[in-house]
């Protein structure tokens, strides 16, 4: 089963949560999200590991008026999306059997979203000690 984890960076402060595959097949951030301010990159790994361990295959698909977002909001202290994309920055890590990979993503804005960057994801052992460096070096990445 594959499992992700949402990374997202907004004034210096990064927002770890982990995503959940839905019936529906599309996926959603949980309604945890971890705050860390400026962490410590084995912080950071131990963060994005806890969210991966929480992700999860098959839950509800929401309703269309569900606001998935609002803990993610809530968290970094805005109120709408728009707002949020500013500034904002954001990875995604996938675990796939033994194979972490990292992502960047491109913001394109409020109404865009973000945009993966598959020609700049890496790939590294679920072992990896070196994943809170690696994560914050793929931050640097995204757009």
């Amino acid at each position: 089963m594959r499992k992700l984890a949402a990374i997202y960076e907004r004034k210096g402060a990064l927002f770890v949560t982990a995503a959940h595959r839905t019936i529906a097949g599309f996926w959603i951030d949980d309604e945890r999200v971890d705050t860390l301010d400026r962490p410590m990159p084995e912080d950071l790994g131990r963060a994005v590991e806890a969210a991966l361990a929480r992700s999860q295959d098959g839950v509800a698909t929401p309703p269309p008026t569900a606001r998935p977002d609002k803990p993610l909001l809530r968290a970094a202290g805005v109120s709408s999306w728009a707002t949020f994309m500013k500034l904002s920055k954001h990875i995604s890590v996938s675990l796939d059997g033994d194979v972490l990979k990292i992502t960047p993503y491109r913001n394109l804005g409020g109404k865009e979203g973000f945009e993966p960057q598959p020609n700049v994801a890496v790939a590294l052992p679920a072992s990896a000690s070196t994943l809170g460096t690696k994560l914050i070096e793929m931050l640097n990445e995204a757009e």
